[in-house]
């Protein structure tokens, strides 16, 4: 019998060999995310960086020791998430991807969503928020028109809306949104004890 962690596993592999669109031309790695395959929690961000795509593996600059940083002051350690982004490749000069670059990618994400079946996920950035909130509807949004307002998704998974971790780390006006976001995340999630 195939284990949650055989699926991800798989699909990870699809994911790697994909050529769906252009920035499997100029990629060095594809992206598929990682953490834990039970997460109750799923972090969708935009898109790899340099880092990312030198490694092959998500948040691995200075926005993923940003996260990391976040995580650990309440109490949630990387491995109990899991860490993903609406395009698993690179774009060049790390430009937003374009609207068919995210299509080319819509499929992964949704299965990444189904195999893992959390019951939070949260939107870090416009890209993921419009790709992943309905009431962007695939449009650009702002952010800060978003967060704050939970969504059901289905039965049993809420979506929030946060400001992707580099935002928050470079811009003070977006760190305590950020950090209050990420632990009402954790805390709907189960992760740790509180009110959202």
């Amino acid at each position: 019998m195939e284990t949650a962690q055989d699926s991800i596993e798989r699909l990870a592999a699809e994911v790697r060999s994909c050529t769906r669109c252009r920035l499997a031309e100029t990629r060095t790695h594809a992206v598929p995310g990682a953490g834990n395959p039970r997460a109750e929690l799923l972090l969708v961000a935009e898109a790899p960086g340099a880092r990312e795509d030198a490694t092959g593996l998500p948040f691995q600059g200075l926005a993923g020791r940003f996260l990391d940083r976040c995580l650990a002051e309440l109490g949630v350690s990387r491995a109990a998430v899991f860490i993903t982004s609406t395009n698993k490749c690179r774009p060049p000069g790390n430009r937003n991807p374009r609207p068919d670059e995210v299509a080319a990618c819509a499929s992964y994400l949704d299965r990444q969503m189904a195999l893992l079946a959390p019951a939070v996920v949260l939107a870090m950035g416009g890209t993921a928020a419009a790709r992943l909130d309905p009431r962007a509807a695939g449009r650009p949004v702002r952010v800060a028109d978003l967060r704050g307002k939970p969504v059901t998704l289905q039965p049993g998974r809420a979506l929030l809306v946060t400001y992707h971790p580099a935002a928050a780390m470079r811009f003070p006006a977006s760190r305590q949104p950020f950090v209050s976001d990420l632990r009402r995340a954790c805390v709907v999630a189960g992760l740790i004890p509180g009110l959202p």
